[in-house]
């Protein structure tokens, strides 16, 4: 794959994106899992924030893999990108990878969405997203 020329300022717009949809959801977190279940606004608020920082994230990962030359065969293939490229270390890349496929779930419905899912992530892995970011900026700031 031919390099794209890497956009700092573009990989600087889905961080603050980023960072306002975690700031949104950080609002949510704490509650049950039945909130989800019980009250749509909730839940649609909750997935659609999830929903932003997933695919920031995948925009970021796509767009670094690309302007290294990278060839991607998926989403979760942009994550493992940043690993080689010193952005990412690999453990945390191995467990963050599967945003790529809780976005596809999101997008595409697939019917049901596991409310536990989403709670847990909410609650338990939302710090994920600010720790990619902050990897993010570091290798922005080292050019």
């Amino acid at each position: 794959m031919t390099p794209v020329q890497r956009d700092q300022e573009l990989v600087r717009r889905h961080l603050a994106a980023l960072d306002g949809a975690v700031v949104q959801l950080r609002r949510h977190t704490g509650q049950p899992v039945a909130l989800l279940a019980a009250n749509l606004d909730e839940r649609w608020a909750v997935e659609r924030g999830l929903l932003v920082c997933a695919q920031n994230c995948i925009d970021i990962a796509t767009h670094l893999a690309a302007s290294a030359g990278h060839d991607l065969r998926d989403y979760a293939s942009a994550i493992d990108s940043l690993v080689p490229m010193g952005i990412l270390d690999p453990d945390f890349a191995a467990r963050f990878r599967a945003v790529a496929g809780f976005r596809n779930l999101l997008v595409h419905g697939y019917l049901e969405v596991d409310l536990s899912r989403v709670h847990g992530l909410l609650n338990e892995r939302l710090g994920d997203f600010a720790w990619f970011a902050d990897r993010i900026r570091a290798a922005l700031d080292k050019g």
